[in-house]
């Protein structure tokens, strides 16, 4: 060849990357080819090299011009659709034709030929069936590039509990995005894109696929862990392929998940040089893109994005997603059980919301999904005890990362980024900031809030300040933990303090079997048992109430409906009126007490004994027989009497 005159030839190498990547050989006779056409047939020869990804060899880079081929677009699209339906006879209604080239966008002229083609094997004019076909092809050729994928999407705004002011930003950006052509000509710049960053769990993935419905566009999501290559130039060639194929398929949203892992070590300038490419790239067409491609990102880490990432004109906004706090607790409980029969009252409601207190989304979401496997496997419905327990035996992602979950919150707070969520009162962040403050007015309104989270409590709890470590005690969610660590503090021990001891006993969450085994040490006063002797279940710590000394601990003992039958049988023997009186009207109280208080020889504990609904025939007759002192009580048990005669009649 090298003999040849080379005038009027036209050297075409196809996949050039296969021929020219690791032959040296190949790229030197290339070299040497282009060479004698400079110096001896300039203009009148050429070498054409055709490559799907682009790979130029060193030695030839400053011989070599790159001509890259764009999908095609508008105009280019309408054509070929017009052509390729004249020649398969396919017509198109004028209604969809704008429908159509929607469809084709993203497609080369092949794919399009070839989905056309197809959709004429099934139909002979375009329609929704028709739309649909070429969506599902179109679908599938984006997948097989292995760097987007095309999503189906079925999720809505309705379906995010909370983030409202994410919601609403999400709303005027997407009532931009419709009218494009009026905001561009009265000046407004096309939305570029959000970064929401934040906890895992707690609704950014499904905020982006919510998107997808409120921007009635198309999602793309780019895989970042696709795009990294084993070879040279690889990585940021398929970055290059991703954001170029966003662009022909606009407009669309583009949904970049867990972007921090593209810019590894970007930060702490241990960066790799592959990874630097790619961020200088993505920076680059963030700022020049000129599609309409709303770009949604997405992090949990964002200490490890770079700083040039956070800045303005790059996003729009960058939104953080925390915890859910209670009205969105409530809010995803009423998502999660839609459609159920199961209808929660308002206290119930308020009972699961408290309980899910530290809980993020996707905590909520599985308990109940827990929840409902064990009403399925027992052949009914679900209940509310199927729920509590559920949420009980859930452990919160807050409590297994806890320390992560501490330093992302601290990050969130210093770089003052806009929350998502709409907060009434403290955000966790806000509390983390004010349980620093030197204010103690401030920590003490932390450790008042009930969604201060446990770690904080832990906290304030040993703040010098005595109204601050009293507010701790009194917060309704003080977690079990912080109360355990007060009861365990003996007396004359550094830290013991009488009054708090108390408060941690009296806690709903204060552990009982704890109680029980050091309650003569407690040491607690006749009305802080009383009300131990009203909401206690632990068996232990009831057998020692039964013998105390204060006939009112004994009553309010008689009124536990968690009180076992030994328990029932010694008060009902005890000397104490008022006792046996309380205990008439427990309505566990079991046959054999009833039948035992129906001879008592107060009228009065006979007479609250007649008003129980549980009141069976057996203590029933024998009241029956029983001098009767008021006449009410007559009226009551002469209505029981002929109640059992009808019974005994008919049986």
């Amino acid at each position: 060849m090298l003999d040849d005159d080379l005038d009027g030839k036209l050297f075409v190498i196809k996949d050039a990357r296969s021929a020219l990547e690791h032959q040296p050989l190949a790229v030197a006779r290339l070299k040497q080819l282009l060479n004698r056409i400079q110096r001896h047939h300039r203009g009148a020869a050429a070498v054409v090299l055709v490559s799907e990804t682009l790979h130029i060899p060193p030695q030839i880079e400053a011989q070599i011009t790159l001509l890259p081929l764009p999908l095609p677009r508008g105009e280019e699209i309408v054509e070929q659709i017009g052509r390729v339906c004249r020649e398969c006879d396919l017509l198109v209604p004028e209604s969809l034709q704008q429908r159509l080239q929607a469809a084709c966008s993203g497609l080369s002229q092949e794919e399009i030929r070839s989905a056309l083609a197809m959709v004429r094997l099934q139909h002979e004019q375009i329609n929704d069936a028709a739309l649909a076909l070429i969506q599902r092809e179109k679908e599938q050729i984006i997948a097989k590039s292995g760097v987007l994928e095309m999503l189906r999407v079925n999720a809505s705004a309705a379906d995010i509990g909370g983030l409202e002011n994410l919601k609403q930003w999400l709303e005027r950006r997407a009532q931009i995005f419709r009218r494009l052509g009026e905001a561009r000509e009265a000046r407004v710049q096309a939305p570029k894109g959000v970064l929401i960053a934040g906890m895992p769990g707690c609704g950014k993935s499904l905020t982006a696929k919510a998107a997808a419905g409120l921007f009635q566009l198309p999602l793309l999501r780019l895989d970042i862990g696709s795009l990294l290559g084993k070879y040279v130039g690889e990585s940021e060639h398929n970055m290059r392929r991703a954001l170029t194929m966003a662009e022909s398929v606009s407009p669309c949203i583009l949904w970049i998940d867990e972007l921090e892992k593209a810019f590894v070590g970007m930060t702490s300038g241990s960066g790799s040089e592959v990874s630097s490419r790619l961020f200088g790239y993505f920076l680059t067409w963030m700022q020049e893109k000129t599609g309409a491609v709303f770009v949604i990102a997405t992090a949990n880490n964002v200490a490890a994005l770079p700083p040039e990432l956070l800045r303005k004109g790059r996003f729009d906004e960058v939104f953080y997603v925390g915890f859910p706090n209670a009205i969105e607790r409530g809010a995803i409980l009423d998502i999660q059980l839609r459609g159920e029969t199961l209808e929660l009252d308002d206290e119930q409601r308020r009972q699961l919301v408290s309980q899910c207190r530290d809980y993020a989304g996707a905590d909520i979401q599985n308990a109940i999904n827990e929840a409902r496997e064990t009403a399925f496997l027992a052949d009914r419905a679900l209940t509310f005890s199927d729920l509590e327990a559920a949420i009980d035996s859930t452990v919160p992602l807050r409590e297994t990362l806890r320390e992560q979950v501490a330093e992302y919150e601290e990050i969130f707070e210093k770089l003052k980024l806009k929350p998502a969520s709409r907060c009434d009162g403290l955000s966790v962040a806000q509390m983390i900031q004010m349980a620093e403050s030197a204010n103690a007015l401030r920590r003490e309104e932390v450790a008042r809030n009930e969604d201060c989270p446990d770690d904080l409590l832990e906290k304030l709890a040993l703040d010098p300040v005595g109204e601050i470590r009293n507010a701790v005690y009194r917060n309704p969610n003080c977690p079990e933990r912080v109360l355990t660590l007060r009861i365990n503090i003996d007396e004359g021990a550094a830290g013991f303090d009488r009054e708090l001891l108390h408060l941690a006993c009296l806690h709903p969450h204060a552990p009982q079997d704890l109680l029980a085994s050091r309650f003569q040490w407690l040491a607690l006063k006749p009305d802080q048992r009383r009300q131990l002797a009203v909401k206690s279940s632990h068996e232990s710590l009831l057998r020692q109430l039964l013998h105390d000394e204060d006939t009112e601990v004994r009553v309010a003992l008689a009124h536990n409906r968690h009180l076992g039958i030994d328990g029932q049988r010694q008060l009902g023997k005890d000397t104490e009126d008022a006792v046996r009186l309380a205990l008439a009207g427990n309505p566990l109280l079991s046959g054999e007490l009833q039948s035992l208080l129906s001879r008592d020889p107060s009228g009065e504990v006979r007479a609250t004994l007649a008003r129980l609904p549980t009141l069976g025939e057996k203590a029933q007759l024998n009241l029956g027989q029983t001098t009767i002192s008021t006449s009410c009580l007559r009226w009551r048990l002469a209505t029981l009497m002929r109640n059992c005669q009808r019974r005994c009649r008919w049986s």
